[in-house]
């Protein structure tokens, strides 16, 4: 929370001011108040947390805190949200009151075609496929234009200087040359330009640069300067893995493509790696290093360094794999290789330039980071950022053109969400861009906030110069990361985000445990980010063959009173399934869903368990690799089904000796699939890491009573529903429950208990062969409000209750079953595809 005498700089009055509709010319009539600033803050930003508490979290959630701010934007500055009404008035005037007196801003603007989409992109890039297209390329350039002039004549950008201006994606060389040189003609002939003092920058690839030259030379002679090639590895490789052949195709074509871009007389050549990827326990080398020793060997001006950030991406499920220390050594080894290369770059910073005096960035990129120079952003998705606000067009999240080329075909500016920003939301974005340069310039922040940065940070400030992670350089007026702060970057730049969002990172759960606690290691000068040993082994791809021997028979006895009355439906001699072949399952239309399931000793003895009217199959809780996985994925990616169970015939899967590694490579080859647990919840707290890895799980709790729970469970301990609903506050949850005669009488009390706790969804579960029908006081006098499978399900204000009858239910799934049997039959009536022996 700010001090009273900080606040007291600038008072939070909202911006009054009229506007006229704008005209079908895009003209607009503003007129606004010169006392425009930030908005009045909420609550949550008005807290204050200790910096050792803030430190330790954004070092556990590094990987969230290497992210673009603001995080969680849906809470933390939803309340700034300017609203989109039809007329756009508090838009164009919130617009206008932030950039209608700058005398000079920036432009981004943003093309969203790719040839391909690689796994580890996390910008706004459409389908490939329309990308090419010649037709949606016009329009989406025409719709980019008419946005151009909405701002020129609703801000007057003609009488302002454009400090920078950079065309960026996607890749927006894929464009017709005559696309990019148009826009290079609207854009100077709506500001203040000057080619020769305003340094413009474009992005390409490897493939494009290599085959097509003239695109590169005309680039220049239109005025741009300054190139940037996206490389990101030169292991061909690694590069393949991640739908990235296609750019780099071997050192050739990238010797190439550099011989092209110096052949069109680009002085200014800046290359982009990325390091921080999963690195495969097959693989006895890191291809790092080599990728960048290759870079520098190209002699481009500039190489920047890219820390892979997997939010929003199709690696986001592998994030865990990478720790701290990995991405730490990686940064630091090619840090040391560039110096030493004559590249240099400030401690902290991502770019490293050979010409003394250079950045090695852009004057965009250069000026919104030490400056905060503010710029609007045109495009799909492009982002805007002003002292007072920050905004995202159009497309930022569904990545589709339509909805964006429609609003500026209604003469609507095609912005998704518009924020006015508290202070301290504004000072958090300024400082997150900051450190892009590795600290913040304490001049441009006082110039911005009209407050020295020590005094409002005085906690965070003293934190970081006694505890070495940053130095201040009162000749440079900079706060710098030292290399230390570098390797601490998590919890660096989390001690400058804003009130709201540090309480995010305070309460959201998973991350990297350390070794050793950070705060106490920087006190004993210790390493801060010391990993835990990984003392577990990784699964390895291999094919196993489909077993054919029939398993052993099992003689478990059915004991209980309820078990007796089924007896007599069932045959004398124990239930066998019998054996699909591949060949048999058909995968022309998706399963309902595909099951693994594991059999072996459990860690409960529930008398009812179905399993024990299952033939016994072998215990698969030690096997490494699982019988007919490879085949098991091939039919999930055949058929396109959603959705995968982890369950058991008669144990808890959770009792897996390695389930983390199961889901990897299932998150791995199944990357759109959504992974599901059925557990009875016991080792959910013990395994938290990885019971957070799932999408969702079913959790069995038959009471809440704890006599009546052991009763049917067979054991005393029960899962601590409060623990798993706090630390796994990402998994959603849903409860089952078999009804018996000795919890009939609870169910009342267990949808009370449940819905106290946060549950919203319950299934109510009658036992298989159990002829009885038992009467449900909770559901007299109520209505489905659905039906799931022939099962009716009811509401209890917000609580969804399915009344689960097995003998009516049926399903179609993909089971994978502990012996290595495949088989396409999941009849719940009959078990899971029996046959009498």
């Amino acid at each position: 929370m700010l001090s009273k005498s900080a606040r007291q700089y600038i008072s939070h009055r909202l911006l009054k001011s009229t506007v006229l509709f704008p005209s079908k010319s895009r003209s607009f009539n503003i007129s606004t108040s010169s006392s425009f600033t930030w908005q009045e803050s909420t609550d949550a930003d008005q807290r204050q947390y200790p910096a050792e508490d803030v430190f330790r979290a954004g070092m556990k959630h590094h990987h969230i805190c290497n992210t673009a701010f603001p995080i969680a934007h849906n809470t933390t500055i939803r309340p700034y949200r300017v609203k989109r009404l039809r007329d756009q008035h508090d838009i164009q005037a919130t617009y206008y009151g932030a950039y209608g007196s700058l005398p000079e801003m920036m432009l981004y603007a943003h093309v969203p075609f790719c040839q391909t989409r690689c796994q580890f992109c996390e910008y706004t890039v459409v389908n490939p496929k329309q990308g090419r297209n010649v037709d949606i390329q016009t329009n989406y350039f025409a719709a980019l234009y008419a946005e151009l002039d909405m701002y020129a004549n609703l801000l007057k950008t003609n009488e302002k200087k454009l400090a920078g201006f950079d065309i960026g994606g996607g890749t927006p060389s894929m464009a017709k040359v005559e696309h990019i040189e148009q826009l290079m003609k609207r854009v100077e002939s709506r500001f203040q330009t000057d080619w020769n003092t305003t340094e413009v920058s474009i992005e390409t690839t490897p493939r494009i640069a290599a085959d097509e030259p003239e695109k590169i030379k005309a680039y220049y002679n239109m005025g741009i300067r300054r190139i940037s090639m996206g490389l990101q590895t030169t292991d061909f490789r690694q590069a393949k893995e991640m739908n990235r052949d296609d750019a780099n195709a071997s050192t050739d074509y990238i010797a190439k493509a550099v011989s092209n871009i110096r052949n069109a007389g680009f002085k200014s050549f800046n290359i982009d790696l990325m390091y921080g990827f999963p690195l495969r326990a097959s693989r006895t080398d890191d291809p790092w290093l080599k990728t960048v020793q290759d870079t520098i060997d190209l002699q481009p001006e500039h190489i920047t360094l890219y820390r892979m950030r997997y939010k929003g991406t199709s690696m986001a499920h592998l994030a865990d794999r990478v720790k701290l220390d990995q991405v730490n050594r990686q940064e630091g080894q090619a840090r040391q290789l560039l110096n030493q290369s004559g590249y240099i770059g400030l401690t902290g910073k991502n770019t490293f330039s050979r010409v003394q005096g250079n950045s090695g960035c852009s004057d965009y990129l250069d000026k919104r980071v030490r400056k905060a120079v503010p710029y609007i952003g045109i495009g799909l998705g492009a982002q805007s950022f002003s002292h007072y606000t920050l905004s995202y067009n159009l497309g930022a999240v569904t990545k589709k053109l339509q909805q964006y080329i429609r609003s500026v075909e209604l003469n609507r500016i095609p912005v998704q969400d518009l924020y006015h920003l508290s202070r301290e939301a504004a000072i958090a974005k300024m400082a997150s861009v900051s450190f892009y340069y590795g600290g913040i310039d304490l001049v441009a922040f006082e110039d911005c906030f009209k407050i020295p940065l020590e005094e409002l940070f005085p906690n965070e400030f003293r934190f970081v110069v006694e505890n070495g992670l940053m130095t201040h350089d009162t000749k440079g007026q900079r706060l710098q990361m030292t290399t230390l702060g570098k390797q601490c970057f998590g919890g660096v730049v989390a001690l400058f985000y804003s009130p709201a969002v540090k309480n995010h990172i305070l309460n959201l759960q998973g991350g990297e445990q350390f070794l050793v606690d950070p705060v106490k290691a920087l006190k004993q000068g210790q390493s801060p980010y010391q990993p835990i040993p990984d003392t577990t082994t990784p699964v390895r791809r291999r094919i196993i063959p489909t077993t054919t021997q029939t398993p052993p028979v099992s003689t478990v006895p059915l004991t209980t009173s309820i078990l007796a009355s089924q007896t007599a439906q069932q045959p004398a001699t124990q239930t066998r399934r019998s054996f699909s072949t591949l060949s048999r399952i058909s995968t022309s239309k998706p399963f309902e869903f595909g099951n693994i399931l594991f059999s072996g000793p459990c860690n409960q003895k529930c008398p009812f368990c179905i399993g024990h009217q299952l033939m016994e199959t072998p215990n698969n809780l030690r096997s490494q690799i699982l019988n007919n996985l490879d085949q098991f994925i091939y039919l999930m990616k055949q058929s396109k089904t959603p959705k995968i169970i982890l369950t058991g015939t008669r144990t808890d899967p959770q009792l897996y000796k390695y389930e983390e590694q199961l889901l990897n490579r299932l998150r791995h080859d199944l990357p759109n699939v959504h992974i599901s647990l059925h557990t009875n919840g016991l080792l959910a707290v013990p395994k938290m890491k990885t019971f957070r890895m799932y999408d969702s799980c079913t959790l069995s709790i038959n009471s809440f009573q704890p006599e009546t729970y052991r009763k049917l469970h067979g054991v005393k301990q029960m899962p601590d529903m409060k623990v798993i609903l706090k630390e796994a506050s990402n998994v959603p949850i849903k409860l089952s429950c078999v009804l018996t005669e000795d919890n009939i009488h609870q169910v009342d009390d267990y949808l009370y208990i449940a819905k106290q706790l946060g549950i919203k969804r319950i299934a109510l579960r009658h036992l298989y062969g159990d002829g009885r029908q038992w009467s449900i006081p909770a559901f007299e006098n109520k209505q489905p409000i659905k039906y799931h499978q022939s099962n009716p399900v009811y509401d209890f204000d917000g609580l969804q209750v399915t009344h689960w009858i097995f003998d009516k239910t049926s399903g179609r799934s993909l089971n994978l079953f502990s012996d290595g049997t495949l088989s396409d039959e999941y009849l719940l009536t009959k078990a899971p595809n029996q046959t009498s022996t």
